[in-house]
């Protein structure tokens, strides 16, 4: 039987879908840095969190992002590695998530931007089995300002205790503890999928 009072709600780059991460921010900062560095960096841009925001467009991002980093880009070799910043889905991604949609309330929280968003809808259908998309640049704020996890709670119509979340990056996984959600850190459909089977399997469900 379906759980509609749980809620499962996964980030899409690096849990979903895999990002070509190393090569495209290393080119965007100019910088052979570490990969966790650059993750660090890029979450901390007062750049990059505007335009995840929804808050600037993407000529004054650039304009920002250099001001910020030192890059040298180009404007146009700029979008091109940003652009290129997206892989492809991850393995059995969208039968897993059918999986989940058949038990659970399913729902996506991710960072992102309507160039990325446009790019993934024209090429995947992604997007196409969640109850909820929660996405930073439509909701005007971002991960992993608690914030955003209260404001999910209030939209879907659940507590945090009902809502198990799953991303990639220990910050925001950390966030979403505080506000009372079981947070993981995976990288794939497949370890969410396990995850739960486990939570139920425990009784935790």
């Amino acid at each position: 039987m379906k759980r509609s009072d749980l809620l499962v709600l996964c980030d899409l780059g690096g849990v979903l879908i895999d990002l070509n991460w190393r090569e495209r921010a290393r080119a965007l900062f100019g910088k052979n840095l570490d990969v966790e560095v650059l993750k660090t960096r890029w979450l901390n841009l007062t750049s990059t969190r505007a335009f995840e925001a929804g808050m600037i467009d993407f000529a004054t991002f650039y304009r920002d992002f250099i001001n910020e980093t030192g890059s040298s880009l180009t404007l146009d070799a700029f979008k091109c590695e940003f652009a290129g910043i997206l892989g492809p889905l991850k393995p059995d991604c969208m039968s897993i998530l059918a999986e989940l949609k058949a038990a659970y309330a399913l729902a996506m929280l991710s960072n992102t931007n309507h160039l990325h968003v446009e790019m993934l809808k024209k090429s995947s259908e992604v997007f196409a089995p969640f109850d909820y998309l929660f996405l930073s640049y439509e909701m005007g704020m971002v991960k992993p300002d608690l914030e955003i996890y209260a404001e999910v709670c209030a939209r879907a119509g659940r507590s945090a205790n009902k809502i198990f979340f799953f991303d990639d990056s220990a910050v925001n996984v950390a966030a979403a503890k505080v506000v009372g959600m079981h947070a993981y850190r995976v990288e794939s459909p497949l370890e969410i999928s396990k995850i739960m089977k486990a939570e139920m399997a425990a009784g935790v469900l």
